[in-house]
């Protein structure tokens, strides 16, 4: 090789060796200045973990018993007869049971309760729809069918704590049903049934009525009966995994509330109406944020602690409009949630760009507004404190963390049509009503909702963060 080829192939071979390494720098710093997670956050930020609880009822579990309860004191006789040109929507309801039982259950087993709880024996079953099931030919010390102690069957679900549980009954409870010791051997085995994870679902169905209501309190003590009601609400209780309750619920509705006039009303009492983390399934995306992507210099991404952080250049006239579907938040059928909170956190750097910020965290605490309506829930970040308060050209870190801080009352609400209270029940017979109502239901379900709520514990619905320029 000649000494001018030997010249042209080391300057080739330095001018290569120089070029990768000015081709190094340049993605370096290309990257550097494209990559989101090289913008700095604070320090001393650590993202809230979830805590949320994923329901009992996902686990899958094919060898559970089933737990059926009818009411056998004298009041419920008056469903197994016909009234005349009005639908009886408790005989084929109740005499469908076993079969809608069988979809949740590998095993029924079936039992009747008044004073006391009792097994019901195979050949006894078909008896339910039946006046005779509802007789007593023993003496009357003897005879099950002249109370409706509902504490019975709810204390038998600590037997078997991955069973389904159904009870069948009017639920009329006097008020001294509902103080003192009596109450509390009701709200104990609630409790129990809450923290364990299970759910209470309540379906009330008005049907004909053919009977004798019994036990109607007097203004001035002492009781009354009334024969004139032609139609009056039952309810299945049925507690266990919130799949298996949806599950009789939806068999129901399609076998047996098709017509438009089936009048029937649900609610699901649970201690954990949160139905997901909006963060563990990447719920919330660029698009939650009302036209944020319409910003400059947007960007979106996920860290690695699934936070969802928004990039972005922003004047001080940009609202800041979140908004999420209650659906993808609450469960389905549930009391729903009564209180949201956000927690929110907000630092400020002098250095816009991302390269070694310095932050310096604010001491506003309450920055945005939160609401809810019967479709959405809504945040209007920056609602209290407006860009417009804040300094223009630096650069801002914000955090909003939101809470379900009480379960819903909505149930209350739902059945509180079909309910009497002790004072208004003479009164109200005196009226001479067709359609008689529910001793007390309101307070019932009031009952169950306080030791829901007892039970509930305050869980973060999703968080996410923008780092935004805010722009002279």
């Amino acid at each position: 090789m000649t000494q001018v080829g030997f010249d042209v192939l080391l300057a080739f071979i330095l001018m290569s060796k120089f070029a990768n390494i000015f081709l190094l720098i340049y993605f370096a710093l290309f990257s550097l200045a494209n990559s989101k997670t090289n913008c700095n956050i604070p320090k001393e930020f650590t993202p809230t973990k979830s805590n949320f609880i994923e329901n009992i009822d996902q686990k899958e579990n094919t060898d559970k018993s089933v737990f059926i309860y009818f009411d056998q004191s004298l009041s419920m006789q008056g469903y197994t007869k016909d009234q005349p040109g009005i639908k009886n929507l408790y005989i084929n309801v109740i005499d469908d049971l076993q079969q809608i039982a069988e979809n949740v259950g590998s095993k029924t087993y079936y039992h009747s309760f008044g004073k006391s709880v009792k097994t019901i024996k195979e050949n006894q079953i078909s008896q339910v729809i039946k006046p005779i099931f509802y007789e007593c030919t023993s003496s009357a010390q003897e005879c099950n069918n002249q109370e409706s102690r509902i504490s019975g069957p709810l204390n038998a679900t600590k037997l078997d704590s991955d069973g389904t549980y159904i009870i069948v009954t009017d639920l009329f409870l006097s008020s001294n049903q509902l103080v003192g010791s009596t109450l509390n051997q009701i709200t104990k085995p609630l409790k129990s049934i809450l923290k364990n994870g299970k759910s209470i679902g309540i379906i009330g169905v008005m049907s004909s009525f053919n009977g004798t209501i019994y036990d109607i309190p007097k203004r001035e003590g002492g009781t009354v009966s009334y024969t004139e009601a032609q139609k009056r609400p039952y309810y299945i209780i049925i507690i266990g995994d919130q799949k298996d309750i949806n599950q009789i619920r939806k068999n129901l509705e399609e076998q047996h509330f098709t017509d438009p006039e089936d009048n029937y009303k649900f609610s699901l009492i649970t201690s954990n109406p949160v139905l997901q983390n909006l963060n563990d399934k990447n719920l919330i995306s660029e698009k939650s944020i009302n036209n944020i992507s319409n910003a400059e210099k947007f960007n979106f991404e996920y860290t690695d602690q699934k936070l969802p952080i928004y990039y972005f250049n922003t004047n001080q006239k940009r609202k800041l409009n979140f908004s999420i579907n209650n659906s993808s938040i609450i469960v389905p059928g549930s009391t729903g949630v009564e209180n949201f909170e956000i927690k929110e956190k907000l630092w400020v750097s002098q250095e816009t760009k991302c390269l070694n910020e310095v932050w310096k965290k604010s001491k506003f605490e309450k920055i945005s507004k939160i609401s809810q309506d019967e479709k959405n829930l809504s945040v209007n970040f920056f609602g209290e404190v407006p860009l417009k308060n804040l300094f223009r050209g630096m650069k801002y870190f914000y955090v909003g963390e939101i809470y379900a801080q009480k379960p819903g009352t909505i149930s209350e609400e739902t059945f509180k049509e079909w309910s009497i209270r002790d004072s208004e029940a003479e009164e109200f017979k005196e009226g001479n009503p067709i359609e008689f109502k529910t001793l007390n239901l309101e307070k019932i379900i009031k009952i169950l909702n306080s030791v829901a709520n007892d039970e509930f514990q305050p869980t973060l619905i999703g968080s996410l963060a923008m780092n935004f320029n805010l722009t002279k």
